[in-house]
């Protein structure tokens, strides 16, 4: 059984800003998160190094891994004994952790948006799959969070979005098979796994002050 950890940050909280969050976490993430333009996704990052933080405690592990975090060329993070994978979309924020294998989490808030912008992103199938549908943003979120959490597990780019081969059950990235696991939280996000092997998975959610005592 993996878990899931799931936290919701509180929009325009006097009390619980960026400087309060990131008492406990070492200089070196206070310098990456003031690289953000926006306050949501400031919020965002300090909140997932908390919770990934919290679960290193958690799990007996030293938390001088937060400042040990590669970065591979497109971007992916991990350890180099764990892997593991965040996402964020209004307000809240996922993390998977610990597993051996390559793994990637997303998560996007179901909302109306003009599909057209997104249509090179797909291939003509997924496309045709998108357009022909009863509900054509239902679908689109459909394939959305798959493809992001399949980018993520194999650590490939934006660019090679077209590559992914998305499924039912599975994507497939050059030849190779990363099973999919839906997950909720919230009926109004849509939530899923990608794994290099097939697993369970467990959502618990944590309240943002609890972050705070770690």
């Amino acid at each position: 059984m993996q878990k899931i950890w799931v936290v919701k940050m509180k929009e325009n909280d006097s009390f619980l800003t960026k400087e309060v969050l990131l008492k406990n976490l070492p200089e070196s993430i206070y310098y990456r998160a003031n690289r953000y333009l926006d306050t949501e996704s400031s919020l965002s990052y300090v909140t997932g190094r908390l919770l990934l933080k919290k679960v290193l405690i958690e799990n007996e592990i030293s938390t001088t891994l937060l400042e040990k975090i590669h970065y591979s060329e497109h971007g992916k993070p991990s350890f180099t004994d764990y892997n593991f994978s965040l996402s964020h979309s209004n307000w809240y924020v996922v993390l998977i952790f610990g597993t051996k294998i390559s793994v990637g989490i997303d998560i996007e808030k179901k909302k109306d948006i003009d599909l057209n912008l997104f249509k090179y992103l797909f291939t003509d199938t997924e496309w045709k799959s998108i357009m022909e549908a009863e509900n054509s943003l239902e679908r689109f979120y459909w394939f959305w969070v798959r493809k992001e959490a399949l980018l993520k597990a194999a650590g490939c780019a934006l660019k090679d979005l077209k590559q992914l081969e998305i499924n039912e059950h599975y994507g497939i990235f050059k030849e190779k098979r990363y099973y999919f696991k839906t997950f909720d939280f919230d009926p109004e996000f849509n939530g899923i796994v990608a794994t290099e092997e097939k697993m369970e998975i467990q959502v618990n959610h944590i309240q943002i002050e609890d972050l705070l005592e770690v």
